[in-house]
């Protein structure tokens, strides 16, 4: 299994083992203490890894790295940490000879089932069990318990559009627009057409085939009460404008009721430049 630097979701094969016993810390003897002096030691330490192998106008500065969180272990040490040509990843080193050497980075989140492999992934780098441990825990989610209003669709590019957006470095946001038709309680307050409207939740994610998934976060049970019946979605897919401030892609949309999407979900939606002029349609 490869890591990848990225914030879709890492959809790998299920295993039927649990990697932790239930009501143990996964971190107990971890040191995960993230002082100003480390953070910006390892935003020094990301650019040294990073920044040098990139194009001049792409390149950045220690202040530009935002560390979130560290966990260390004995020689090896990680920490959550975002640069500007990606999103939030985890940063693993090894210390030798009294300096911390930069090994490897893995982006995006994995289901519970997965963490196993997770672990394995950071121990066949050399990381001991107890920082594996500790990591799989932080990037992994309980499927069971996402909200009931998330779903997953899949990413498809075309050949043009995914050569294109690789060559630029570029990403690609996934916005779901949750509504639905106000109840009287809701009447009040419903948009210049008429709908209440639920809230927005976006993803960025890399412009290359896989899957995305919406959380469902951004809509409780209560909210229910202000519309009539079950809530609608609309999903849009467009370039995150890294480089440039144009969208440079027509894809497949979602716009119809959020039942329909769960039930076909992953929903495909296909993705082409809009210079190739193929029509989007409307799914599922």
């Amino acid at each position: 299994m490869t890591a990848c630097f990225t914030s879709i979701v890492i959809v790998l094969a299920a295993t039927a083992a649990p990697a932790l016993a239930e009501g143990v810390d996964p971190c107990a003897g971890i040191d995960t203490n993230l002082t100003d002096k480390r953070a910006r030691e390892y935003a020094h330490l990301i650019v040294d890894a990073f920044s040098k192998d990139l194009k001049p106008s792409e390149r950045f500065k220690p202040s530009d790295v935002e560390v979130e969180s560290f966990l260390g272990s004995g020689h090896w040490s990680a920490v959550n940490a975002s640069i500007p040509t990606a999103d939030m990843g985890m940063f693993f080193f090894q210390e030798v000879g009294g300096k911390k050497q930069f090994k490897d980075v893995w982006g995006g989140i994995a289901e519970a089932s997965e963490v196993p492999q997770v672990i394995k992934w950071a121990e066949d780098l050399g990381a001991p069990h107890n920082l594996a441990t500790c990591f799989a825990d932080q990037v992994s989610f309980d499927d069971s318990a996402d909200s009931p209003f998330g779903f997953t669709v899949d990413l498809i590019f075309s050949t043009k559009a995914e050569e294109r957006l690789t060559a630029l470095h570029e990403e690609v946001v996934v916005s779901a627009s949750y509504y639905g038709d106000p109840s009287e309680k809701g009447k009040e307050f419903s948009d210049d057409v008429g709908r209440f409207d639920l809230g927005t939740e976006t993803v960025q994610v890399p412009a290359s085939p896989g899957i995305a998934k919406i959380s469902g976060n951004q809509v409780g049970e209560s909210d229910l009460e202000w519309i009539e019946g079950r809530p609608n979605v609309n999903v849009n897919v467009f370039t995150a404008r890294i480089s440039g401030d144009d969208n440079l892609i027509s894809c497949d949309f979602i716009d119809g009721p959020l039942d329909d999407v769960i039930q076909s979900m992953p929903v495909a939606l296909h993705c082409t430049l809009i210079e190739e002029e193929v029509d989007a349609e409307l799914k599922p």
